[in-house]
């Protein structure tokens, strides 16, 4: 079975690996807008206990790997994590390809990766491109808790931070904005969204 994903987000390569848990033997496709997995920009990376997705999914990740006192992963290293072992289990990648049309089991798409433009047939077609229409999240990397914000620590001991209020004050080693529902649940259900779309796809 020949099965395209489109998207950039954790919960696209979550889904791509269980597909491939649950058929070892499809043809798996993902459609990616970014010239890298994992580039370009942070997001929620707050868990509550790690490992969150089967151990084999992950790749190293050196430093940033979580250990059982993180309370945060920081999420393009494991994003990128994910997409090597995907790579290695023979997933092509699209990279710098924009869909234009979805249609009659065609994925039609411009830009880079490995065909270039065109379009391609597939048995299915799982569509799991982020929306920007939910509420804005300010974030920030500091090496110190702002109370009273969410937050989580990475393996690294620099720490995660998110708020609703608007823009967070005080020298950081970085700055993010991300929507969503809530950046403290985020990662471990969008890690749940992959595996059920997965599951709802093949079973």
């Amino acid at each position: 079975m020949k099965i395209a994903i489109i998207g950039s987000g954790v919960e696209v390569f979550c889904c791509g690996h269980r597909l491939l848990d649950l058929d070892p033997e499809l043809e798996l496709h993902i459609f990616d807008e970014k010239a890298e997995s994992g580039m370009y920009g942070e997001e929620p990376g707050i868990i509550k206990n790690w490992p969150i997705t089967p151990i084999a999914w992950c790749g190293k990740m050196y430093s940033q790997m979580p250990t059982q006192k993180s309370s945060a992963v920081r999420y393009s290293w494991f994003v990128k994590s994910l997409s090597i072992m995907l790579a290695k289990r023979d997933t092509t990648f699209h990279l710098k390809s924009r869909v234009t049309k979805i249609g009659e089991n065609n994925v039609h798409f411009s830009g880079a990766g490995v065909s270039g433009t065109g379009k391609m047939k597939f048995a299915k077609i799982i569509d799991l491109r982020n929306k920007k229409d939910e509420k804005k999240w300010f974030g920030a990397i500091s090496n110190e808790i702002i109370e009273g914000e969410i937050h989580g620590t990475r393996s690294d001991n620099t720490v995660e931070i998110w708020s609703d209020k608007g823009e967070l004050e005080g020298n950081f080693i970085q700055i993010m904005n991300w929507y969503g529902k809530n950046p403290k649940s985020a990662i471990s259900e969008r890690v749940q969204l992959g595996i059920e779309t997965a599951e709802l796809t093949i079973i």
